[in-house]
């Protein structure tokens, strides 16, 4: 059983390794597809997708992780015909970037390497800046013994070429989301473009793009690398920072195999490519920070506007509506409920002898209570139904779409609830507290104010408690 639970434990090491080692082979043989004749690739995914994976997929960074990805290269490099030597060199050098990058951008703040604040574009830049060194001096070996040329203009282009590289895949590679999440935001676009077909204006920053590079391979010229550059920003300020690093994805290699190619097929006879490359493949990796840059501080206002929002609009204490958020929210539920007669519960709750809790143990032990009393109640309810803290100890509930039995039965569990939970106070003593509700079932047919209902289920509150607290009074 014991050998059986290790096999088991090993398995989604194995699994990983096999991921690198396939995922760098692919990615090789993209790249080497895209070489040009006595050139590096135009574009070269494997490395800055390996590092990516390293980061985000723990289980391909292992050792065996590290030898799959290895030979994932090498396989790669020797059915392209290479030799074993020469792949073997070219092997290292990519993964000794790999391994500069690693760690770098393992040391990171997560809220850095994922871009969700500006100042990761910077930080990923500078990784890329030190991989590609790395990869670079790696690169005069491989000048020297391989290739026997200049190791000067061996580690320029190398890192040069591995610098636009990571620049271009790596924002991609870290912020692409994963399968599942990938399906799950396209289903909901496609249930969003069903309701509304308007949803598809959205997709004009994109198509503005995919003109801007017609435009590019009708004009052409050394001022065509800057044609998508609005379109671009466009883009980096109407889509998330994932989607906005596919398309600079995207866009790049489309530009690298244009101009590049254009490049080289006008150059004059005898004329060194190199220095055009190098140009070339530099400007389209500045090109893409510029618009990543936006797109990053554009996410994060968002988060700030989003946190401010949430902030203004919930509870400090228990999380719930705040009674200025509530009052709105309401008012929308009800009018929409009355255009298309439908049904209403309105509840109105205040905890019981909730000052002398205060009083004898403490507003600490009372701010308990209350984020308690609020978590239980929370579990009763559905996603549909408002939850408000209106203030002290007062809650309100309005549950759409229930009939009146239903409403009854909710509200008894809801008070049950209550007056089962409890905290244990500094002493070692449970508190317990319990629930007066007030209940208002409608039909609305006509429009109604949410303060009139309100009002009438607070009524019926006062009654509950009038009653004997704990219990629930419907009207």
């Amino acid at each position: 059983m014991t050998s059986r639970t290790a096999i088991v434990d090993y398995v989604p090491y194995l699994v990983g390794a096999i991921g690198a080692g396939i995922l760098v082979f692919g990615a090789s043989l993209f790249g080497i597809l895209t070489r040009p004749e006595g050139l590096l690739a135009v574009l070269w995914p494997a490395n800055a997708l390996l590092l990516a994976a390293f980061v985000r997929v723990p289980s391909m960074n292992t050792p065996i992780g590290w030898l799959a990805a290895f030979g994932g290269f090498m396989l790669a490099d020797i059915l392209t015909g290479s030799d074993v030597s020469k792949a073997a060199w070219l092997t290292v050098a990519n993964m000794s970037g790999v391994a500069v990058g690693l760690a770098l951008i393992s040391k990171l703040d997560p809220e850095d390497r994922n871009l969700r604040r500006p100042s990761g574009v910077l930080y990923l830049c500078l990784t890329s800046a030190a991989a590609a060194t790395g990869s670079g001096l790696m690169g005069i070996a491989v000048a020297l013994i391989v290739f026997h040329s200049d190791p000067v203009m061996a580690f320029v282009f190398w890192s040069s070429t591995e610098f636009a590289n990571y620049v271009i895949i790596l924002p991609f590679a870290m912020t692409v989301s994963r399968l599942p999440d990938f399906l799950s935001a396209w289903q909901r676009l496609a249930g969003r473009i069903r309701q509304d077909w308007k949803v598809l204006l959205g997709g004009m920053p994109a198509l503005s793009l995919a003109f801007s590079l017609v435009m590019v391979s009708f004009v052409g010229g050394p001022g065509a690398i800057v044609f998508p550059v609005p379109a671009l920003l466009w883009c980096a300020l109407s889509y998330r920072l994932s989607v906005v690093s596919v398309l600079i994805t995207l866009l790049s290699l489309w530009l690298m195999i244009v101009l590049e190619l254009d490049l080289l097929a006008n150059l004059p006879e005898g004329a060194d490519p190199y220095y055009g490359v190098i140009s070339t493949r530099l400007g389209i990796a500045m090109l893409a920070l510029g618009p990543l840059t936006v797109a990053s501080i554009d996410r994060a206002r968002s988060a700030l506007v989003e946190r401010l929002d949430h902030a203004a609009n919930h509870d400090y204490l228990t999380g719930l509506l705040t009674r200025g958020a509530f009052m709105p929210l309401g008012q929308e539920m009800v009018d929409r409920i009355a255009a298309q007669k439908g049904r209403l519960t309105v509840m109105v709750m205040d905890l019981d002898l909730f000052k002398e809790i205060n009083d004898s143990h403490g507003h600490a032990t009372g701010d308990r209570i209350l984020i308690e009393v609020a978590r239980v109640i929370q579990r009763n309810l559905r996603g549909t139904d408002l939850f408000a803290r209106l203030g002290g100890e007062e809650f309100a509930i309005l549950v759409p779409d229930i009939a009146k039995v239903d409403a009854q039965g909710l509200a008894q569990r809801i008070r049950k609830a209550v007056e089962q939970a409890s905290i244990v106070a500094a002493n070692d003593v449970p508190i317990h507290t319990t629930v007066s509700i007030g209940l208002l079932y409608r039909q609305p047919d006509q429009p109604i104010r949410i303060d009139t209902l309100l009002n009438e289920a607070d009524r019926a509150m006062y009654e509950a408690k009038e009653n004997g607290r704990n219990r629930v009074v419907a009207r």
